[in-house]
């Protein structure tokens, strides 16, 4: 769905975004370092949250900013969703792990056997009542485009094991769509932000040779940006597929030689070498969200870090 809501909110003086319904219940399956963040968003603004973790050792940090905190394991039989029948709005935002190398197996448990367990759950759901789904899933599914447009429409890559994962986890949830149910998925770009500081894995290269291809064309997106467009997702209601990426278009050696220049570093050789791994290669477009009034904080990763950088001196 890409309806134009922007004039809308115009005339409504409402800052180009709808103004989000207060008291609901709301969970957010997945609460890694965009969800909290979505999590302690939403209880401020007087939601009552669900939230889950896979680690049991986290339930008593995570109840700190939930509601109700609750253990989901994509690899247990024994979870409880039933939370599920009494909520409003739901996120999906599970990921394997934060870890740097992550192999096949762990993404088929959260991505095939952890969403067959959501979409079981939410089939079963007993009230009537309206139920918002969001997805985050990823932009990585798009693939080598050759640094082209690349729109939601455009092709998907489900060549790599990885990319057919995700692509049957955003169809099984958007086959549960109903009267009752929307279900909207958000491809996200890689994501940064405080704690979280991209630029500076990249710099570490600098003066130095990379064994990978700096010509391909990535994208990004700052944790505060995905928080507000599931927010606006979640006050329009919609079923749909957006992206949900910063303004950057720019290859990896690009973004590299800004960063190095302007930092004062000797640049990253990128190599060219291909090895066999996951590709995204595209000029990813975020003008459908930006359609329905969504407006960056962020617009470039390079800016926000140099801010950051200049703030912090």
């Amino acid at each position: 769905m890409e309806t134009d809501l922007s004039a809308l909110y115009q005339l409504l003086g409402s800052r180009d975004r709808p103004v989000l319904p207060s008291g609901e219940q709301r969970a957010v399956l997945g609460c890694g370092y965009v969800g909290q963040t979505l999590a302690r968003q939403w209880r401020a603004q007087g939601h009552a949250v669900t939230g889950t973790t896979r680690r049991a050792s986290r339930l008593e940090s995570l109840s700190q900013w939930v509601d109700e905190a609750i253990l989901f394991d994509s690899e247990s039989s024994k979870n409880d969703l039933s939370f599920i029948n009494t909520v409003d709005c739901l996120v999906v935002a599970l990921a394997p792990t934060g870890q740097q190398y992550v192999d096949l197996d762990t993404y088929r448990s959260v991505f095939s056997r952890g969403i067959d367990q959501i979409c079981s759950a939410i089939a079963a759901r007993q009230s009537s009542s309206p139920l918002t789904v969001i997805q985050l899933s990823s932009c990585g599914l798009y693939g080598d485009h050759g640094g082209a447009l690349t729109c939601e429409q455009s092709r998907i890559d489900l060549l790599h094991p990885i990319n057919a994962l995700l692509a049957g986890s955003e169809s099984k949830l958007q086959e549960l769509r109903s009267d009752h149910v929307s279900v909207t998925t958000l491809r996200l770009g890689g994501i940064y932000g405080p704690g979280r500081e991209i630029p500076d894995w990249l710099l570490a290269a600098a003066g130095q040779q990379v064994e990978r291809c700096g010509h391909h064309v990535p994208c990004w997106i700052h944790r505060d940006d995905v928080v507000e467009a599931v927010d606006l997702i979640a006050a329009l209601n919609l079923s749909g597929l957006y992206n949900v990426v910063d303004d950057l278009q720019l290859s990896k050696q690009t973004i590299t030689d800004h960063l190095c220049a302007a930092i004062g570093l000797p640049q990253v050789e990128w190599m060219g070498s291909e090895r066999e791994q996951r590709v995204l290669h595209a000029a990813v477009s975020n003008q459908s969200i930006k359609r329905l009034g969504f407006q960056l904080q962020y617009p470039s990763m390079i800016d926000w870090y140099l801010a950051s950088r200049s703030a912090a001196v």
